[in-house]
């Protein structure tokens, strides 16, 4: 009896402890790698929790800013609109991505498009991720950022 009790209480414990276990993102901080180090280049981001908030985009640092009360990020027009609709988002494409486990890397883009990559996470699991589109204010063009040494970038010979 006493050795049922205590194999019981020892899968109890090892259970609690798979359970607690929290999906951690292997990067920290502001979104700095989805900015450009090109000057110039307009780009601003959603963020990450709070449709109130966003980030621009400024010397390859994602710099937070939040829109005034009662007004919510549009990411399509880069401004502060009172459509509460702008915080409905979609889930995340979440998927297994081997070199992730344990976070060996901050991202993986092995056989993706240019501008698609993934964002580690510690038990091995990432996000899809695309780079954003930054506005070039010389031309009025658009740029499709992608991800050269662990940053989105303007593709060579663009600028």
């Amino acid at each position: 009896m006493r050795y049922s009790i205590v194999l019981l209480l020892l899968v109890a414990s090892c259970l609690a402890q798979y359970t607690t276990e929290e999906r951690c993102s292997c990067v920290t901080g502001p979104p700095d790698y989805l900015c450009p180090t090109a000057p110039l280049l307009q780009v601003y981001l959603p963020h990450e929790l709070y449709c109130t908030r966003y980030y621009k985009c400024t010397d390859g640092r994602a710099i937070e800013f939040q829109c005034p009360y009662g007004l919510y990020f549009d990411t399509q027009n880069n401004t502060c609109t009172c459509d509460f609709t702008l915080c409905y988002r979609k889930d995340p494409c979440i998927q297994f991505v081997d070199s992730c486990r344990c976070c060996n890397r901050q991202f993986d883009n092995n056989g993706l498009a240019p501008e698609n990559f993934y964002v580690c996470y510690n038990d091995g699991y990432a996000v899809a991720t695309t780079c954003p589109v930054a506005l070039d204010p010389c031309t009025g063009g658009l740029v499709q950022l992608q991800f050269v040494n662990q940053k989105c970038e303007v593709p060579p010979g663009c600028l």
